[in-house]
């Protein structure tokens, strides 16, 4: 009698399925990228580019205003504009967001103040450490009772040969062997990533806020002094491009009112 026994498979239980899944859900957003297309209004208005990215400005005897896109492409919600304002006269001029309305189909959207962002940005922070607190708890009690039972199959087969018949076989056998140690060890693994995920949060939201610190906030202008700063378009924009999108500006500096023109496109 000859048998020929197979190497027993071990089955593993996917104990990362969980945290991953859990983190891929919490980053997914809108995938449509956009560019904003600079559009001159009136012969004030000047048009010039800097490393591709078109910069509108219109200039006065004692003021000078400019806007651009703050990045090349960017998604469709929160869209970011960069600003600057000089002032050329004799006099301190106050300029903020308050100087600034934007418009998008015709309905006017709020910009965000630099106090509501880093608000926003720590209330997004703590919602997703909770919420991967809570699915790592349960992917570390999942992983300690799967990896703490763990199933082994083992295949057989081979031939019983006489001078007079020749008769083969084949089978398998599963085998559920209980280890705590092991259970204990998946658990801490789960566990050590639900806390490098939590400060990877954590991480993420402190390069937000350094980012936020670039947004305009209330300034007085000296003469002969500029100030710049982003807006961030709050509750803006859904992710469907319509032909001729436009994003507009009011900008209101001594008395004044310019406009500034972007088409939103979808990127190629």
């Amino acid at each position: 009698m000859h048998i020929f026994e197979q190497e027993p498979r071990f089955s593993q239980s996917p104990r990362r399925l969980v945290v991953i899944t859990a983190i891929a859900i919490m980053t997914t957003g809108c995938s449509t990228i956009v560019t904003y297309k600079p559009q001159t209004t009136g012969e004030s208005q000047t048009l010039q580019f800097n490393q591709g990215v078109g910069v509108l400005s219109v200039k006065d005897t004692d003021q000078e205003v400019f806007m651009y896109p703050t990045y090349r492409t960017q998604k469709t919600d929160s869209p970011t504009f960069t600003i600057g304002y000089a002032n050329n006269g004799t006099e301190n001029v106050n300029f903020s967001p308050d100087n600034v309305k934007a418009y998008f189909r015709s309905e006017q959207m709020p910009l965000y103040s630099y106090d509501e962002r880093i608000a926003e940005i720590q209330s997004e922070k703590e919602a997703k450490q909770a919420l991967l607190a809570v699915l790592g708890g349960l992917a570390a009690v999942g992983a300690a009772h799967a990896s703490s039972r763990q199933t082994y199959n083992t295949k057989y087969s081979g031939f019983v040969s006489s001078p007079r018949n020749f008769v083969g076989f084949a089978g398998s056998t599963k085998t559920t062997v209980y280890d705590p140690a092991a259970g204990i060890l998946a658990g801490a693994m789960v566990g050590g990533a639900t806390v490098l995920g939590v400060r990877q949060l954590e991480y993420s939201a402190q390069a937000q806020e350094q980012a936020a610190a670039s947004m305009l906030q209330a300034t007085t202008v000296e003469p002969l002094k500029m100030v710049s700063g982003d807006l961030i378009v709050k509750n803006c924009c859904d992710q469907f491009v319509k032909p001729n999108d436009m994003l507009r500006f009011e900008v209101t500096a001594k008395g004044k009112v310019y406009e500034f023109n972007f088409v939103r496109q979808k990127s190629n």
